[in-house]
């Protein structure tokens, strides 16, 4: 299995343990360019997960700008190579 896709499917599970709603988006014509790959709610919360590789995946300008927007529309948007970040992430933002 790719690294990234271990890591994807790592965070999928952890957010099912926590009964968050999620979905895995694949890009395609009917998908904006730039969307994370995992978009969840969690107790109210709007989450934006972009996934990486654990070494080396690059963070597009598109990704990065999807991100600020998430963010500045109030949910919660951040890239994530381990689901320890996810971990960190969501303990910042008082969900977990």
């Amino acid at each position: 299995m790719a690294d990234e896709k271990k890591v994807e499917n790592n965070i999928k599970r952890y957010l099912d343990s926590l009964g968050a709603y999620h979905v895995k988006i694949h890009g395609s014509a009917y998908m904006p360019a730039g969307t994370p790959d995992i978009l969840a709610c969690l107790k109210g919360r709007f989450i934006g997960i972009e996934v990486k590789k654990p070494k080396g995946g690059i963070v597009s300008p598109l990704q990065k700008l999807k991100i600020k927007q998430i963010q500045n529309a109030g949910g919660i948007a951040f890239v994530a190579n381990s689901l320890e970040v996810v971990k960190r992430e969501l303990s910042e933002h008082n969900l977990i």
